[in-house]
């Protein structure tokens, strides 16, 4: 019988207390090539370390993915991708009341928003979608009054 390598208990723990989970949210214009460049985290480095994992979305919930940091200095950190989700969609419907209009989740920043479809917000910042909706329904309503 040959002696199999075995884990030790002192290097078995949770994972809570080896490393550290941020959530980082991002502007729309940043693309996630971007945020894999080691200066991108300058302003944030000095709260990593190494097998720290990070979260990163953009404001308009097109994409989300997994980042573990590799190494840190005091200037930046290298980030290695885990996993990226494409989060763009179809859009559901229940937007049909005005044509340049729409309801869109804009992330835990601005939260639920009426946008035009040129990406300005109309109204932000809505708890729920149904808020959301109701708010577009009001802006049309608003329009079609000044347009009599």
């Amino acid at each position: 019988m040959t002696d199999a390598p075995a884990l030790l208990q002192r290097r078995f723990a949770l994972a809570e207390y080896t490393r550290a989970v941020y959530f980082a949210t991002v502007e729309q214009h940043i693309t996630l090539e971007n945020v894999l460049q080691p200066g991108f985290w300058q302003h944030v480095a000095s709260q990593l370390k190494p097998y720290d994992e990070i979260i990163v979305a953009n404001d308009d919930c097109s994409w989300r993915a997994q980042l573990l940091v590799a190494d840190v200095w005091h200037q930046g950190c290298r980030v290695v991708e885990l996993s990226r989700v494409d989060m763009t969609a179809e859009d559901e419907g229940g937007n049909d009341v005005a044509d340049d209009l729409r309801v869109k989740w804009r992330g835990p920043v601005h939260r639920w928003c009426v946008v035009r479809t040129d990406g300005v917000i109309m109204r932000g910042g809505l708890e729920n979608k149904n808020t959301a909706l109701e708010n577009l329904a009001a802006i049309a309503q608003e329009r079609a009054a000044v347009g009599n």
